[in-house]
């Protein structure tokens, strides 16, 4: 990373030329201002890289809006040579990437990026323990959401889709301990009762709630308005035939 190496680099010359120059007369200050230095250096290094990479990151979310997909995901993998400069944006980028494959149907290209995505972007996690669902790895799928909810506990959504793939397969008991856990995150929340209730009435769980967050990782098709609504979206350049003046 080199942010933190030029940080600690610019604090340690500054620690060392005040021991140096005899400024103080114990090496102990010494020590003391290179961690001092190089903090402040990190964080002003980091916010200049934050404000650089800001326009492109709006830029992309532009492209994504206008329905151009793989020229988002291009200039996505353009800017992974900028997480050498910037922590934690290698873990956003993959995640970011791997989260346009899966919605275009590309679930190779997917499943390498969903695996590098950070750990705290919790949408990826869930969109690749969906993804290893869809594949059959079932376990896998559990394994992933497990890490998901240990690193983002207060994230009701992996609570849910993780009961929901238990109830699926035939564990009730098991879906209804994941969402008696959820509710300690949360006690109010209206779809953890829901849920809990319908699973104790021997009934389906119902994710209608989580909209296109849920129906985006394509374990349940969506209503029919939505889809519709989708395809009208995605109906680009759709125009009226203009009249001609006679």
């Amino acid at each position: 990373m080199y942010t933190i190496l030029i940080a600690i680099l610019i604090g340690a010359t500054s620690g060392g030329a005040w021991t140096a120059l005899a400024l103080w007369k114990t090496w102990q200050m010494g020590i003391v201002l290179t961690i001092l230095v190089s903090l402040l250096a990190f964080v002003l290094i980091s916010r200049w890289m934050a404000r650089r990479i800001e326009p492109e990151f709006m830029a992309i979310q532009k492209q994504i809006q206008a329905g151009q997909t793989q020229l988002a995901i291009g200039q996505l993998e353009s800017m992974l040579s900028l997480s050498r400069w910037q922590i934690l944006l290698k873990g956003q980028i993959h995640a970011q990437i791997g989260m346009l494959a899966y919605a275009s149907g590309d679930e190779g290209r997917a499943a390498n990026h969903l695996t590098l995505a950070g750990i705290r972007s919790t949408e990826a996690q869930v969109t690749n323990a969906a993804l290893e669902y869809r594949r059959g790895r079932k376990d896998e799928a559990q394994k992933i959401l497990e890490v998901a909810i240990r690193a983002n506990k207060k994230q009701i959504l992996p609570y849910h889709v993780q009961a929901w793939m238990l109830a699926k397969d035939g564990n009730r008991k098991g879906a209804i301990t994941r969402l008696l856990a959820c509710q300690k995150i949360e006690k109010s929340n209206e779809s953890t009762q829901d849920n809990l209730s319908r699973l104790q009435n021997g009934k389906k769980l119902s994710m209608k709630r989580f909209g296109i967050g849920w129906f985006g990782l394509q374990l349940e098709k969506p209503p029919a308005q939505m889809r519709v609504a989708q395809g009208m979206a995605g109906r680009k350049g759709f125009r009226q035939k203009s009249r001609r003046r006679h």
